[in-house]
């Protein structure tokens, strides 16, 4: 799938995801600063992965662990520092709810210390665990 807005797109394909950048997004991030790059591809093959995209460069990412029925695991939800502000995560997070994979899903869930504002827009409600029942 794709989505595009301006100059931003993003892409749910495996081959498109910037290891690297990922990589290096997680080691800044309070939730898996010294996950091994090992279990970082794993991740990704075990899930619906979104690559956000300037051009060419990529400059943000998210994934999906779901059955595509009953549950989805929203996680990784990342955007460049320089990029933030301008609604780019909130892009992500509305690609992945229609993501024919996610829709169907009675109950949607991830964890976050510091980004409730964004994903209560959304309906999760705030708890250890957010979670949204669409």
């Amino acid at each position: 799938m794709q989505w595009k807005r301006g100059n931003f797109s993003i892409f749910n394909e495996r081959d498109l995801v910037d290891l690297n950048f990922v990589e290096a997004m997680l080691r800044s991030n309070y939730w898996a600063p010294t996950r091994p790059r090992e279990v970082i591809a794993a991740s990704i093959q075990g899930s619906i992965p979104l690559s956000l995209f300037d051009g060419e460069q990529q400059i943000g990412f998210a994934r999906t662990v779901t059955d595509s029925a009953t549950f989805a695991w929203i996680a990784d939800v990342m955007v460049a520092p320089e990029y933030r502000g301008r609604g780019l995560g909130r892009w992500l997070i509305e690609c992945i709810l229609e993501h024919p994979a996610v829709v169907p899903t009675a109950q949607q869930v991830l964890r976050t210390r510091d980004a409730h504002e964004l994903y209560t827009k959304f309906g999760f409600e705030i708890g250890e665990c957010m979670s949204r029942m669409p």
